[in-house]
């Protein structure tokens, strides 16, 4: 059992791309939960980072884009993993027709330059199971986001509709719809990476379900067991929906009319109508059933007090929300983000990779309380033009 199917969907986690300040054709391609403490620890700035970024003569590392919303941390090392190796990730070297005129690169790292990784990873991003995720691509640096777009005119295919494309950082486009303007950060240290943003919606959620007797199914009617069964809550502020998880996939996937796919990505709630993304729903689901306890029955406290002392608002409402730390958020995970991986770690992966279904980790056995959860890789290549 992958020890991620015991832990909440990561609040964040992204494969990123580095540039050399100095060098600009050193190009470097990593995966974090946290991508401004990880920039720092590869500029020096704080222990940690790969080894392959401790030089003086590279140094200060910019990071020019981001590929982020990955379900799980092995999903974003799948990707991480693909994008590094782009002569043996079969969802890469299968867009490559048999009459390819160029010849293959030979030897691990040789398509090194930035067009080559943008290509890669539109390749990637088209690639099943990649193009079935909620993921997006988030451009910190313009000229790296103009090469991608001249790339993306002449490439042959397109990438999924739902995938969004945020222009950020310093680059200059067109404006964004009003939804994504609110997604600029303007740098990496304004990404939204605890469970901050979820608290609301949390707390919304446990409340609403702690009185399932009045609960019901929002598709197919039926009473709700929230203690035997997986429910969901609408994301909407002002929703009181909730519905079992496989009747509300079941609509969404047939609303979307796409029969190849398994798993949702956005659909109107039965409740208020309006379009809700199904990973913000799962990960708040997974937040719930396997934070931390300590955070649960805190936040259970917390709500009892303030009803108690008569803040509750009218019945349909949800009582006050009490504001907690990003260190009480940080015991939900329960377990540090500062472990780098073992440098051997490819090796189980590429077997996952090479195998029938990607979305399909090794097995491993259940970890113990003690045990931790890697959260960044080390076994990052670096790129360096001849």
């Amino acid at each position: 059992m992958d020890r991620d199917h015991t832990k909440p969907i990561p609040a964040y986690y992204c494969c990123y791309l580095l540039r050399s300040t100095k060098k600009p054709a050193c190009l470097y391609i990593g995966s974090t939960p946290h991508p401004a403490r990880r920039l720092a620890q590869h500029n020096g700035e704080s222990k940690g980072g790969a080894r392959r970024t401790h030089h003086d003569d590279k140094r200060p590392w910019e990071m020019v884009l981001t590929v982020e919303g990955f379900p799980s941390r092995v999903a974003a090392l799948q990707f991480e993993w693909a994008w590094q190796n782009p002569k043996r990730a079969r969802q890469i070297t299968a867009n490559y027709p048999p009459d390819h005129s160029a010849p293959r690169p030979k030897g691990r790292g040789s398509r090194r330059s930035m067009n080559a990784h943008l290509e890669d990873l539109h390749t990637l991003l088209r690639a099943t199971p990649f193009a079935h995720w909620p993921l997006q691509v988030r451009f910190f640096a313009s000229d790296v986001h103009q090469t991608w777009r001249a790339l993306a005119d002449r490439v042959q295919g397109f990438l999924p509709d739902h995938l969004e494309v945020i222009v950020d950082g310093n680059c200059a486009g067109a404006p964004l719809p009003a939804t994504g303007e609110q997604e600029k950060v303007k740098g990496v240290t304004g990404l939204k990476v605890t469970y901050t943003h979820m608290q609301d919606y949390l707390d919304k959620a446990i409340f609403l379900l702690e009185d399932s007797e009045d609960c019901r199914c929002g598709v197919c009617a039926v009473p709700l067991v929230p203690d035997g069964e997986l429910v969901v809550v609408c994301s909407q502020d002002n929703c009181s929906c909730t519905s079992h998880l496989l009747c509300l996939s079941k609509k969404f996937l047939e609303a979307a009319d796409e029969p190849d796919r398994l798993v949702p990505i956005s659909g109107a709630c039965p409740g208020c109508g309006k379009t809700v993304p199904w990973s913000l729903m799962m990960q708040e689901l997974t937040l719930r059933n396997r934070g931390d306890n300590k955070a649960q029955a805190k936040r259970k406290r917390n709500k009892a007090s303030i009803t108690s002392h008569g803040t509750e608002v009218a019945s349909g409402q949800r009582s006050a929300v009490v504001k907690e730390t990003d260190n009480e958020h940080a015991l939900m995970d329960g377990l540090p983000d500062d472990i780098s991986l073992d440098e051997n770690w490819t090796e189980s992966l590429e077997m996952d990779l090479d195998s029938k279904n990607i979305s399909e980790s090794q097995s491993q056995p259940i970890p113990t309380r003690t045990e931790i959860i890697i959260e960044d890789s080390d076994c990052e290549e670096i790129y360096t033009l001849d």
